[in-house]
Order: C-alpha cells, then sequence, then structure tokens
C-alpha cells in the first residue's frame, strides 16, 4: 500500500460500514441495506442441534434413578430438600446421606428443562430458515419491467445490481506509485507480486467482489490504496485486506505496524474491516490459511 496527502474533505472509506448510495438518480440518501443473517442463523441453529445431542448423551447418567419431583424449602437460612416419588402425593424429607442421590435428581430436572428449550428453539429457527430471505424485496425490484424501474427508488436492490453499483464506484489500480505490476491476475488486472497475484485470483474463484488498490481517504487526512478493497455481499460490507510480505525486514516490519495504526485510528478495525496476510522467507504464502479467511469474513 502507497500513500499520499489528501487534498479532499471526503472520507471514502467509512461508507463500508454497510452503507453505499441506493440506485443512482433516486434521491435516496445514504441508508443502510438489509443484512443477510441466515449464515449466523444457520450457525446458531448447529449450536442448538450440539447442546441437544450433548444433553441426549447424558441421560445414561440418570439410568437407574427413581422417578420423581425434588422440592426445595428454606428454614432458619438453610435449603431442605423432600422428594415426592412418581404418582405420589407426599413429599418425603431427604436426610444427608441422600443428598448425592438428590443432586443428580435436580441436574436431571435441569437438563430436561433446558432440553425442552432448545427443542423448541430449533423447531422454531428451522421453521424460519426455511422461510427466510434476506433478498426478496431486492427481487421485487428485479421483477418490475425496466418501464416501472425508471420511476421506482427500491428499499432493496438485488446482490447483482449491488455489485454493480459497488464497483462501479470503488474503481481498482487509483494507486499513482509509477512501478507498474508483473503479473495479470484471473480478472485482468496487474499486480505487483507473485503473492498477490495467487490471492486476486482466490478472490475471483471465490467468487468475492474486489478491487485492486482502490482509493480510500482516511478521516480526511491521507489517501491510501490498500492491496485489495472486497466486498461481503450477504453483508452489504466492504472489507480492506492488506498483504504484509518482506516481514523479516525491520524497516518494514515498522511500516506495517504503522499502516495497521492508522487504519484503527480512522476506525477501520483488524478483523472486522481490515484483514491482513502475512510471509516470510520462512514461512511462505499460505493459500490454506487466506481461503479461511475469505471464508471467515468476505463470506
Amino acid at each position: 500500500m502507497r500513500t499520499m496527502q489528501s487534498e479532499s474533505g471526503e472520507s471514502d472509506c467509512m461508507e463500508s460500514k454497510n452503507e453505499i448510495y441506493a440506485v443512482k438518480n433516486h434521491g435516496y440518501e445514504r441508508r443502510k441495506w438489509m443484512i443477510d443473517y441466515s449464515k449466523e442463523q444457520s450457525e446458531q441453529l448447529k449450536e442448538i442441534e450440539q447442546l441437544i445431542t450433548i444433553i441426549e448423551k447424558k441421560k445414561k447418567n440418570y439410568i437407574g434413578l427413581p422417578k420423581g419431583k425434588v422440592n426445595v424449602s428454606a428454614s432458619r437460612g438453610h435449603s431442605q430438600y423432600f422428594f415426592r416419588k412418581e404418582n405420589s402425593q407426599k413429599a418425603e424429607y431427604v436426610s444427608i446421606k441422600d443428598k448425592e442421590i438428590i443432586g443428580k435428581i435436580i441436574q436431571r430436572e435441569y437438563e430436561e428443562q433446558v432440553l425442552r428449550e432448545l427443542q423448541g428453539m430449533q423447531k422454531q429457527l428451522s421453521h424460519f430458515l426455511k422461510k427466510y430471505d434476506a433478498k426478496a424485496l431486492g427481487k421485487i425490484y428485479d421483477r418490475l419491467c425496466d418501464g416501472r424501474k425508471v420511476f421506482v427508488a427500491p428499499m432493496e436492490i438485488s446482490d447483482a445490481a449491488y455489485i454493480k453499483q459497488w464497483l462501479e464506484e470503488h474503481p481498482g489500480e487509483q494507486n499513482p506509485y509509477p512501478e507498474k505490476g508483473k503479473y495479470e491476475t484471473e480478472q485482468g488486472e496487474f499486480v505487483r507480486s507473485k503473492s498477490e497475484k495467487i490471492l486476486a485470483d482466490t478472490l475471483y474463484k471465490m467468487k468475492i467482489p474486489y478491487r485492486y488498490e482502490a482509493q480510500c481517504i482516511l478521516g480526511n487526512q491521507r489517501t491510501v490504496y490498500p492491496d485489495f478493497t472486497c466486498l461481503n455481499v450477504s453483508k452489504r460490507k466492504t472489507i480492506y485486506w492488506e498483504h504484509l510480505g518482506l516481514m523479516e525486514a525491520s524497516d518494514y516490519e515498522v511500516k506495517n505496524y504503522e499502516k495497521i495504526e492508522s487504519y484503527e485510528a480512522h476506525g477501520i478495525l483488524l478483523g472486522d474491516q481490515l484483514i491482513i496476510s502475512m510471509e516470510t522467507n520462512e514461512r511462505p504464502f499460505n493459500v490454506n490459511l487466506i481461503r479461511s479467511k475469505i471464508d471467515r469474513f468476505l463470506k
């Protein structure tokens, strides 16, 4: 990433917090688009199903325990326990020697309640995900004929329309640094290193919209050109990716620290809107790690 002092008073980076102009010429003000949370909800469903499995497996720990309910009352600041057997109207006091058994019964009762709650959540969330479509509003606009679209200011637009507009608003290869890239990517731009080509081609193959060295103005102070400006389509979120090579060089290490600090000072936080990848002579470029980061931050 090369930098130069900015003469602009605008901040071209902060629109990345899920904001972008709506379809041009309709006069919409800046607004947030609806985010597709189906991935997060599917992950939540998996967590619920895992908890259900854990509780189901624990049932074997309670084989042989008497069936019934435990009642607890307070007496002089202490808890007293009474056990009422199944189909019995009478609750019997539990002595000290039976406290371990009562503890297991109480734990069993707790897990039964948790299991019922989880099963209800599983049913509701599964039903919701079958019908959930965050792109439904955009599809309504897409179905309009061209004669209607010219008069409609859409509340939501389709992913394809959003990507097209995002690419128009983030032109690539803007870095005025005179050194021209040597390596042509699958998308057709020229990058400066083999590692950047691998990264660009991986983004392209995984269908992540991106621009190479697009302009980004940090807080009215300076213009930077992130290696890659990427779009998380489902979250309608712009994310910046810097590849840090030559990490063993001490002067380069300081520059990289200052680069990351500058991003974060302007609200572009590492692990949120900023991704970094690194390599050294001893630790070369790791494509599998790149794919994992793309799945984690850009899908």
